[in-house]
């Protein structure tokens, strides 16, 4: 916000400021450093000459223009009276003391400073220690200021940590408080700066997560305060993430563990337990819930966590912006898209191959998918279709030095360019948050530009100290993030605010295994999400991370469907009928499960690794993994066409600056993509088909999240099985069935198995007419009186009409029996959309990209 309200023009409004200040602030300094990490017995005296504001003398004050506000020195607070100056640039109005520190000699020096205030309205206060006008006011360790949110009476504290040295000099700088979007009515009580003798240990936050409870009232749970005002009110961006996270700060400040959230309240409480939480769970109304007590994802949520929860998420590899936000509009939010996975969005090295975005340069928002702008007005568009955004974000390096940057040695030169222009060299950038240097990496003792390697094809770190840690090393050359510095935590972590900021709810966290747990903790839970899962690849996980980080992708279980549908042989095929898990070590409820994602690359079809190379026999196993109800988190894939392994989207390159082609052609309704296969593997050469691949839209897929979502979590109550075919009813009301298909590439001894006829088969489901839904395209405008493929259950529940065609499954369940109504249906598509087949729509695509491979 801007600086504040009316400046007060009498001496009546100075003295009733004033009086309010002894009361807002303490009458005694107070300890700031108890959550710093510091033995006492190491923590200094204070080094400020005054740490409560009693002189004038002492602190200096700073006008951009005169007369945007003044002072009140108290002894017991400073009040600051800020006009509107119709700007929120927050140095335009500051508080500034100067300070010379010791710089260790041969160790570091530990320092932090902490500020104290409060506030009747919303505001801001930014505050740090820098190298003032000398040095451009470089901040001191190289990190970002802290900001501290502000709103109602109660004075609350914050700190900015950092680290000097080693040098023999002294560090000249000065205490800087910036206040121009400090609120009207408020007052800084108490600053205070000391030393820690030794390196503060400081832990990683208690994640507090997102629980999809109904909100708490009862007795269970004690209801600590109920917080309203502006800061809790929708950002900037319109989004509620900024108020969800100052209520984060005040539970925790309250020493609270949960908090229910709606826009322009915060209600902070203590349950303690998981069972207290869960028997408090009752409430009704918009409201959501936050809690250090669930996990990410939990498979049971709404009234007492007794509703069974069925997430589906879907990446949307290398899409740009414009894209995205058209298809969570037309496709993932009719479907019942829970979010999207976007690819990384921070500035990047020129290139055309997929691993560009993955070598980040800076921080600022702009990418081969778009500008800040675009990716601002398209997470705001998908959250409006009800699709959270989810976000690749790379906390572990940074890019790899360009060939003129290697040449340069170890000087300090910035030689190569990125996406946006942005300079970088070797273990060195220049982003928006200014010049960050070899300091803020990890490195071996004594030369700051080499480092302990992660070795291929081991991928082992024998060179690092202690050896085998490898979250110390450089992974594939690029230079590695020391995460243990508090400056190199506050550069990752104001990333991760302005996204969180922007309205984004969700991260897949890349090289996760590559960066602590206490240092991921550190960074990633400063904030509320609602769900953070990282990259994993292998090994059984510690506890600490799976508690203290999030979830994990786990491929393992898709690669069981692929086994068992693709490779093995039929008659074990039922086998998959038992599947639970993936990899040992993560439960399902921890994990997030992929079929195919962008690492999984082949040359040709392969039917160990799922791809849509793999065409009908891939899309099977896609929609196995919908269907079978004992997942918890399932994640689909919409890609493109590769036969380079490092190819990017497709599109058109020049210096560097690639340019895909958007996925929705003009203004067209329906997207550029592969028309859904027809036989296992796709037959055409490489080379003949070049473009977007969607596999999220083949036909079923729409269906089986329907399906999905109605069946989640039901137990398998009856099994079929025979040579190459299987079937399973869950709970009562839920049935599919599925045979195997012909691969024309690797002929099997039981050769083309056809379509499986059901008639005659007891499924026990209520008799009527069902829809497959593993044959609808998609949920938008269905009117639920006819389906592609339907299916007729009789009085006693038995199949009177019903086929599974073979490679393909069916699934129907009781929640969608078709409707016998001759009453209009009402859509808002136009009559020649709902007339335009499936069938329609695959000619229209392949024109589209034949003429596309005509103009390009």
């Amino acid at each position: 916000m801007n600086m504040g309200a009316a400046m007060f023009t009498s001496v009546a409004q100075v003295v009733l400021l004033c009086s309010r200040i002894l009361q807002a602030c303490p009458t005694e300094q107070i300890s700031l450093h108890n959550d710093w990490g510091c033995p006492s017995e190491s923590l200094s005296r204070e080094l400020l000459s005054d740490s409560a504001f009693a002189s004038s003398a002492i602190w200096g004050t700073y006008l951009k223009d005169a007369g945007i506000a003044s002072f009140e020195f108290t002894g017991n607070g400073v009040a600051i009276q800020p006009v509107n100056d119709g700007d929120d640039t927050p140095w335009h109005v500051q508080l500034t003391q100067p300070v010379t520190l010791d710089q260790g000699g041969e160790d570091p020096a530990f320092y932090s400073l902490c500020v104290q205030a409060s506030s009747s309205q919303a505001g801001m206060l930014q505050f740090a220690v820098d190298a003032d006008g000398a040095l451009n006011f470089a901040v001191a360790g190289g990190g970002v200021r802290s900001q501290m949110t502000l709103s109602g009476d109660s004075a609350r504290a914050q700190c900015f940590n950092f680290r000097l040295g080693p040098s023999e000099f002294k560090y000249v700088g000065r205490v800087a408080l910036d206040l121009g979007a400090f609120a009207a009515n408020g007052e800084i009580c108490q600053v205070s700066l000391k030393r820690c003798g030794v390196q503060p240990q400081v832990g990683g936050l208690s994640p507090v997560r997102r629980c999809h409870l109904a909100p708490l009232e009862g007795s269970s749970c004690s209801l600590l305060e109920v917080k309203t005002g502006a800061e809790f009110q929708l950002n900037q961006y319109g989004q509620e993430t900024t108020g969800k996270r100052a209520c984060l700060q005040h539970t925790r400040s309250l020493k609270g563990d949960t908090f229910v959230f709606a826009v322009g309240q915060c209600e902070i409480w203590k349950c303690g337990r998981k069972d207290a939480l869960l028997q408090s769970a009752t409430g009704a109304g918009d409201k959501d819930v936050f809690s250090e007590l669930c996990e990410y994802d939990e498979p049971m949520g709404g009234r007492q966590g007794l509703e069974r929860r069925a997430p589906v998420y879907i990446q949307l590899w290398e899409w740009n912006f414009d894209d995205i936000a058209k298809e969570c509009t037309r496709y993932l939010g009719p479907n019942g898209i829970d979010a999207v996975q976007i690819s990384p969005v921070t500035e990047h090295i020129l290139g055309s191959q997929w691993y560009t975005k993955y070598q980040p340069v800076g921080f600022g928002l702009n990418s081969r998918s778009g500008s800040a702008e675009q990716l601002k007005n398209m997470i705001a568009t998908c959250r409006r279709a009800g699709v959270q955004v989810m976000v690749d974000v790379i906390l572990n390096h940074i890019a790899a030095p360009c060939s003129a940057a290697l040449s340069a040695g170890y000087a300090a030169v910035m030689p190569c360019v990125g996406w946006a222009g942005s300079n970088y060299g070797n273990r060195r950038i220049n982003s928006e948050d200014g010049w960050k240097g070899p300091e803020m990496f990890h490195n071996i003792a004594g030369n700051l530009m080499g480092n302990c390697p992660v070795e291929e094809p081991s991928f082992t770190c024998p060179q690092s100290e202690p050896a085998g840690d490898c979250s110390l090393c450089d992974f594939k050359g690029l230079p590695d993030w020391n995460t243990a510095l508090q400056s190199t935590r506050d550069t990752l972590g104001k990333h991760l605010t302005e996204l969180h900021d922007l309205g984004v709810t969700m991260l897949r966290l890349d090289a996760a295994s590559y960066v602590s747990t206490e240092d991921l903790a550190a960074i990633v839970n400063q904030l509320p999400w609602d769900l953070v899962h990282q990259e994993w690849w292998g090994g059984v996980p510690a506890e600490a991370r799976m508690h203290a980080v999030g979830h994990f992708r786990d491929q393992k279980y898709g690669l069981k469907i692929a086994n068992a549908l693709g490779v093995g042989d039929a008659k074990y095929m039922a086998e998959l009928l038992n599947i639970s898990a993936g990899l040992d070590g993560i439960p399902p409820e921890r994990a997030v499960y992929p079929l195919t994602f962008h690492d999984a690359r082949t040359f040709e079809a392969d039917r160990f690794v799922p791809t849509f190379k793999n065409g009908l026999e891939f899309h099977q196993q896609q929609k196995f993994l919908l269907a079978w109800p004992e997942a918890v988190a399932v994640r689909l894939f919409g890609g493109y066409t590769f036969s380079d392994m490092d190819a990017g989207p497709p599109g058109s390159c020049g210096n560097g600056q690639c340019q895909p082609f958007p996925v929705f052609l003009f203004e067209d309704e329906e997207p550029r993509c592969m028309p859904t296969p027809k036989e296992s593997p796709l037959s055409f050469e490489e080379g003949q088909y070049q473009g977007w691949v969607c596999e999220h839209r083949w036909e079923g897929v729409a269906g089986l999240v329907n399906f999905r979502k109605a069946c989640r979590g039901l137990p398998i109550t009856e099994t079929w099985s025979d040579v190459g075919h299987f079937a399973f009813r869950a709970g009562e009301g839920c049935f599919a069935a599925l045979v195997r298909g012909h691969n024309t590439r690797w002929p099997n001894y039981w050769g083309d198995l056809g379509d499986w006829r059901l008639a005659g088969l007891v499924t026990g489901l209520p008799p009527g007419r069902y829809c497959d839904l593993a044959s609808l395209g998609t949920q938008k405008c269905w009117d639920r009186q006819r389906c592609p493929r339907e299916v007729l259950i009789g009085e006693d529940g038995t199949v009177v009409m019903g086929t599974v065609p073979a490679g393909d499954l069916l699934a129907i369940h009781i929640g969608e029996r078709l409707s016998d109504s001759t009453e209009p249906f009402d859509c808002t598509k136009s009559e020649a959309e709902d007339e335009l087949s499936r069938s329609n729509l695959d000619q229209v695509a392949w024109i589209a990209l034949l003429l596309l491979r005509f103009l390009f």
